[in-house]
Order: C-alpha cells, then sequence, then structure tokens
C-alpha cells in the first residue's frame, strides 16, 4: 500500500501518528510532503501532487 503523509502543521497530535506511521513503514511504502514550507515552487507542488495521486491513502498532519 502506497501511503502519502501531507504535513500541514494543523494537527494537534501529530506524535502519536509520527509513531503509527514508523510502524507502518515496515511493511508499506510511506512518503512524506512538507505543505508548511513558505518557498515552495510550482515544481515542488507538482510533486506533491504527485505523490498524492500514485497514494492509495492520504493523511493529513
Amino acid at each position: 500500500m502506497n501511503v502519502a503523509v501531507l504535513n500541514t502543521g494543523l494537527f494537534a497530535d501529530r506524535e502519536t501518528v509520527e509513531e503509527a506511521l514508523s510502524e507502518l513503514e515496515v511493511f508499506h511504502e510511506v512518503r512524506r510532503c512538507d505543505a508548511t514550507r513558505t518557498s515552495m515552487s510550482d515544481e515542488d507542488w507538482n510533486q506533491v501532487l504527485d505523490v498524492l495521486l500514485a497514494s492509495d491513502v492520504v493523511i493529513s498532519l
């Protein structure tokens, strides 16, 4: 399973989810995208969209 993790900086209990994701990474591909950067270019956003579209599950933090 392909899992995308989109870091938005809006999720309060991020640590708990990150612990669960670290266990999930043993068996599945987990790709992380950081949307909190203020200097993201159009190419950076295109890469984020590619990751999201290729994923079976999207988790927003």
